[in-house]
């Protein structure tokens, strides 16, 4: 009780919106009206429940223990960083295990004698890893790379598994086109040429059309360019009338449909000598408009890319 006290004294200008002050009854407990118009909120969602028994059977964590766990490392990674989806602990999600190009991943990955590698772009916690371990997967064939090195360090608290994780964790920039002498991050020219599979979430719609051919571009050179069976995968936030979007902090940002997706993948493919295939399908859950945006032309859709 202390804890949260001392989090509710932290943040409570956060998680208080014009709203919340005149509706003292608050009946909606529902995700929407949870994550409405908020950036940070201190009440575990209603989805919480598959990583609370992912970190009791994954990482021996006490039932007890387990809410008062999540919220210490949540609060650490938004001393890191305030993302939305960490003060929403989107970060926790294991939804990704419900998308079937996450079960083709899966199945291939563990195929007798599989040598198949898998990549997870923006990893933050590397959740993703830890589940793929936990299903069975070898984890020294996993890797996963962020910009943030501190977030990754957080995955070991987190999860509790520094002594039996193998996979290979490498913080780097994916925009990066390089320094002074135009050269790649040189972090990440270790990916180079390993990987079979590819997992993005949450990420290319974070950036500009030029950054998104940036970033897949450095992907393709992540491929195993001997593999036909390369695949590329993830969600992300996707629109009706694809083109730019304000971001946070005035950034810009560009949105896609299904067209204008095969299109970014033509033009990487002229870029790097390649040709893709793509698809998109779009997927309905609750939380499209966190912050109480009413674009109605926003999307949460799957894609898939593949050699063409």
């Amino acid at each position: 009780m202390q804890k949260l006290v001392l989090r509710l004294r932290q943040y409570g200008r956060c998680t208080m919106t014009a709203e919340d002050k005149n509706d003292k009854h608050q009946p909606d407990r529902s995700l929407d009206y949870l994550l409405k118009g908020k950036v940070y909120i201190e009440e575990l969602p209603p989805d919480i429940e598959p990583i609370r028994r992912f970190l009791e059977k994954y990482s021996g964590i006490r039932t007890k223990d387990v809410d008062d766990h999540i919220h210490e490392i949540r609060d650490c990674l938004w001393e890191i960083y305030p993302y939305v989806c960490v003060g929403h602990f989107r970060f926790l999600s294991l939804k990704f295990t419900l998308d079937p190009s996450y079960q083709i991943a899966l199945n291939r990955l563990l195929a007798p004698k599989s040598d198949a590698t898998f990549l997870d772009v923006g990893c933050c916690v590397g959740q993703v890893l830890r589940q793929l371990a936990f299903d069975g997967v070898d984890s020294s064939r996993l890797y996963g790379t962020d910009l943030e090195p501190r977030f990754l360090d957080a995955g070991y608290d987190l999860f509790k598994d520094q002594n039996k994780l193998k996979a290979t964790f490498v913080a780097g920039d994916m925009l990066s086109h390089g320094g002074q002498n135009g050269e790649d991050d040189g972090k990440l020219k270790v990916l180079y040429g390993k990987m079979n599979i590819i997992h993005a979430t949450s990420f290319f719609h974070l950036f500009t059309w030029e950054d998104q051919v940036r970033a897949a571009s450095k992907m393709v050179k992540f491929l195993n360019a001997d593999d036909p069976d390369v695949m590329i995968f993830g969600r992300q936030v996707g629109t009706t009338t694809p083109g730019d979007r304000e971001g946070a902090r005035k950034s810009k940002r560009f949105l896609h449909n299904a067209t204008s997706w095969q299109e970014l993948w033509d033009e990487v493919g002229k870029e790097t000598g390649t040709a893709w295939r793509t698809e998109v399908n779009e997927i309905e859950e609750p939380g499209m408009h966190p912050d109480g945006n009413i674009d109605g032309t926003l999307r949460r859709i799957r894609f898939g890319v593949f050699r063409a």
